[in-house]
C-alpha cells in the first residue's frame, strides 16, 4: 500500500532512461505557495520515508481515495503524526527490512529513534502518549496494537484476525475508533480500552475524533459516483452528515484543527504546472463551508497534520528531489 517513488512528473528536468525520458520538479514550492513559508524537514538521503502515491489504475477498493473524474486512486493510509505537545513528529521509515515507527523533533534538525520492530501498516499518536498502530506483521490479517511513544518495547494487542487500519484514540480516551475491512467492505469500528468491547459504529474509513466524547467522528466514504467523501457520524444518535464533496476532487485522511473550527485533509487535484492528476492538501470549515487549496506542487503532499497551537501544518511529500522520495514538511498556517 505505501507508494515512495511513485510520481506523475513534469518536464523540467530530464532523468535518463532506456525508453521514454522521465522529469521531475525540483523546486521545493510552486509559485501558488509562496506566502506559506515552506519549510523541508528531513533528508531523502537519510532515511526511505512512507509516503502516498496517486495511480491511474482506477481501483475500486473501499478504503482507497478515489476520483473516477480524474481515473486515480490513491492510498490512505495515515504515515504521519505529532506528539500531543508538539516537540516531535513521528513517522514510518523502511529499517530491518520492513516499515517501522521512527521519532524525531519536529524542527529540522536531530536525529531519529525506532519505537517499533514490528511490520507497521499505519499509526496515530495518542494523547495518552501511546502510539497506536496496525500491525501487520502477520501478512494474513493486520491487528490492532500499541506502545508506548518514548517508554520501552512492550506491545499490547487489541484486535485479532481481521484486517484492521487507521487506529485513532478517542477524545475522551475512553476508546480506539478503527477501520475493520472484511468481504463487505470499510467500517468503522470502536474499541473500549477498559473492557475491551467492539462496536460496529458505521461504514467508511479514516476515522478521525471530534467533539469531546467518544461518540461523533468525521470518516471518508467513497460515493457511487465515484468520489471520496468526508462526512460526519454521531453512531449514538444515527446522525450522519456529508461535509465535504466534489464530483472532480476526492478527499480523504481529515484531520481537525486544535480550535476544532476546520478540517484539514488530502484531496486529489489537477496540476496548473504539469496538467496532471496529483494529491494536494486542503482546509474546509467544520460545516463543509469554504474550502480552500494550500499547495499547488506537482508531487503528491499526503497525510497533512496540525501542530497542537495551530499555526503550522506538517505533511508528507514527494517533492524537489530527484527519485521523488517523501519528505516530511512544514508550512504556516494563518488563514
Amino acid at each position: 500500500m505505501k507508494i515512495n517513488h511513485l510520481y506523475l512528473g513534469i518536464a523540467l528536468l530530464a532523468v535518463p532512461s532506456c525508453g521514454t525520458p522521465t522529469y521531475t520538479y525540483l523546486e521545493s514550492y510552486s509559485p501558488e505557495e509562496s506566502g506559506l513559508n515552506v519549510m523541508k524537514i528531513t533528508d531523502e538521503n537519510q532515511s526511505i520515508i512512507a509516503g502516498q502515491g496517486t495511480t491511474y489504475a482506477y481501483s475500486s477498493i473501499s478504503y482507497m481515495g478515489i476520483c473516477t473524474e480524474n481515473g486515480i486512486g490513491w492510498n490512505t493510509l495515515n504515515l504521519l503524526d505529532i506528539s500531543p505537545d508538539g516537540s516531535e513528529l513521528a513517522y514510518e521509515s523502511f529499517t530491518d527490512g520492513q516499515w517501522n515507527i521512527m521519532i524525531r523533533k519536529s524542527g529540522p534538525q536531530g536525529s531519529a529513534t525506532q519505537r517499533t520492530y514490528r511490520n507497521v501498516d499505519d499509526f496515530s499518536w495518542g494523547a495518552d502518549g501511546n502510539l497506536y498502530f496496525g500491525d501487520a506483521s502477520d501478512t494474513k490479517r493486520i491487528q490492532v496494537s500499541a506502545t508506548d511513544a518514548h517508554v520501552g518495547s512492550i506491545m499490547r494487542q487489541l484486535t485479532s484476525n481481521n484486517k484492521d487500519i487507521n487506529p485513532v484514540l478517542s477524545n475522551d480516551g475512553k476508546k480506539i475508533f478503527f477501520t475493520r475491512i472484511d468481504n463487505s467492505g470499510s467500517f468503522i469500528w470502536s474499541y473500549d480500552l477498559e473492557n475491551g468491547a467492539l462496536t460496529s459504529c458505521c461504514r467508511g474509513y479514516n476515522p478521525c475524533p471530534i467533539g469531546e466524547g467518544s461518540d461523533e467522528f468525521l470518516c471518508v466514504r467513497n460515493s457511487s459516483m465515484g468520489s471520496s467523501e468526508i462526512w460526519r457520524v454521531n453512531y449514538e444518535k444515527g446522525v450522519e452528515t456529508l461535509i465535504l464533496s466534489d464530483k472532480n476532487k476526492g478527499f480523504t485522511n481529515p484531520r481537525i484543527s486544535p480550535d476544532g473550527t476546520k478540517i484539514l485533509c488530502e484531496g486529489s487535484s489537477i496540476s496548473s504546472i504539469s496538467k496532471k492528476p496529483n494529491l494536494d492538501i486542503f482546509v474546509v470549515n467544520l460545516d463543509g463551508t469554504n474550502l480552500i487549496q494550500l499547495t499547488y506542487h506537482p508531487a503528491n503532499d499526503c497525510c497533512p497534520v496540525w501542530s497542537p497551537d495551530g499555526k503550522y501544518i506538517y505533511f508528507l511529500s514527494s517533492r524537489a528531489n530527484e527519485k521523488s522520495s517523501f519528505n516530511i514538511w512544514r508550512i504556516r498556517f494563518d488563514i
